[in-house]
């Protein structure tokens, strides 16, 4: 039992490194090592120890979970099959990582180790932060959207509100981990870096995903409300004070315009998907037109488009069951008080709306943005496990 219980703590060590690593350099391949040395560890101790295997597979709930995410997953992989071109392998690889991915965060929260999980995720993006601020051009700062800062941020803009976005996010859970008001302080940093952005979506998926989550339980912490409050109020004078906030409120009414231009996107993804509604165009469908304004457009510009369009109503019913589950499950954080877990999942939800193309593939922003919020909303609080 103690060479079990070391091997899992030698893997799950490796998944927390590479959590943090990961959050930090998107789609850098060598980040990955940690990953499969943590995988190969965890598989070897499924095959030779029979202690482990039981505790695998006695965990129903969780089962059904992986179940769920395998049979969407690989739908879409094989999709690859009437797709041109085709990438049959690498998805059904993706795939597998993925399915990993969720077995090894049940692993960690199962042994203790999920707030260390969540953890690294938040310094990730913490040190993110910190590193683009540094190294972007401070001259144009306040107009270049933060680009060309960190060369192994995520390439979109969009994607890097967004993890700034969970950091706030994974603040609060921390506080509520850890019993302390410190884990607060980094989110005038996350959410100026949030606002230097100027992307709207993520700041309101943001909003929305807390204001939702409140109103559902609106059971209120006087103390950490306070400490947000400030913390927010602190940010926000100073945008005020260095004159950006009005930069900021006039590209904020500008992306309203530009949502128009969105649903012609959109209508026109729909137009192209109810051209093969069952079985969709097959994993790597693109779209190819040049919108109202000129622009070349390749992307749905919404997972949930993007789904429908490569999978048909099959895969999109797939998907819908997923989220289903998942949004499912958010009963049972709320019955231990598990807001935070909650708004990371209903953030993911909200963000995926006005962005992305599709989920299934290497680790990179996708696994940050999407994955790590449905896992954790899919990984039922271990004392309901227990009892």
């Amino acid at each position: 039992m103690m060479s079990l219980v070391r091997m899992k703590n030698i893997y799950l060590s490796f998944f927390v490194f590479f959590i943090l690593m990961s959050t930090i350099f998107c789609g850098v391949s060598r980040v990955n090592i940690s990953f499969h040395l943590a995988l190969s560890l965890f598989l070897l101790t499924l095959i030779f120890s029979s202690s482990a295997r039981r505790q695998f597979f006695q965990d129903k709930s969780y089962l059904y979970a992986l179940i769920s995410v395998a049979v969407f997953a690989v739908y879409y992989s094989l999709s690859n099959l009437w797709s041109t071109p085709s990438h049959l392998s690498s998805s059904l690889t993706h795939s597998f990582y993925l399915l990993i991915l969720m077995a090894l965060y049940r692993q960690a929260e199962l042994a203790g180790y999920k707030k260390y999980v969540i953890t690294a995720a938040w310094l990730g993006t913490i040190i993110l932060a910190v590193l683009t601020l540094a190294l972007v051009d401070k001259s144009h700062i306040f107009h270049s959207r933060l680009r060309d800062g960190f060369p192994w941020s995520p390439d979109n803009v969009i994607d890097l509100g967004g993890y700034m976005a969970l950091g706030i996010l994974f603040s609060v859970l921390l506080m509520r981990e850890f019993r302390s008001l410190w884990f607060l302080a980094p989110i005038p940093l996350l959410l100026l870096c949030l606002i230097l952005t100027q992307s709207r979506g993520p700041l309101m998926a943001l909003i929305v995903a807390s204001a939702v989550t409140a109103l559902l339980r609106p059971k209120w912490n006087v103390k950490s409300l306070a400490a947000i409050s400030l913390l927010i109020i602190a940010a926000a004078g100073l945008l005020y004070a260095s004159g950006f906030l009005d930069t900021f409120i006039s590209r904020i009414d500008s992306s309203y315009q530009q949502s128009f231009v969105r649903f012609g996107i959109w209508q026109h993804a729909w137009d192209v998907a109810m051209q093969k509604p069952i079985f969709g165009w097959g994993f790597e469908k693109e779209l190819k037109f040049v919108n109202s304004i000129g622009q070349h457009i390749t992307t749905t510009h919404s997972l949930y488009f993007a789904a429908l369009l490569k999978g048909g109503a099959v895969g999109f019913i797939l998907f819908v069951f997923v989220i289903g589950l998942a949004l499912w499950r958010c009963k049972q954080h709320f019955a231990l008080n598990q807001k935070a877990e909650v708004a990371i999942w209903l953030f993911a939800l909200v963000f995926y709306t006005t962005q992305g193309m599709f989920i299934i593939s290497n680790p990179r922003e996708y696994w940050v943005l999407f994955w790590l919020p449905l896992i954790i909303v899919m990984s039922t609080p271990v004392s309901k496990v227990t009892k």
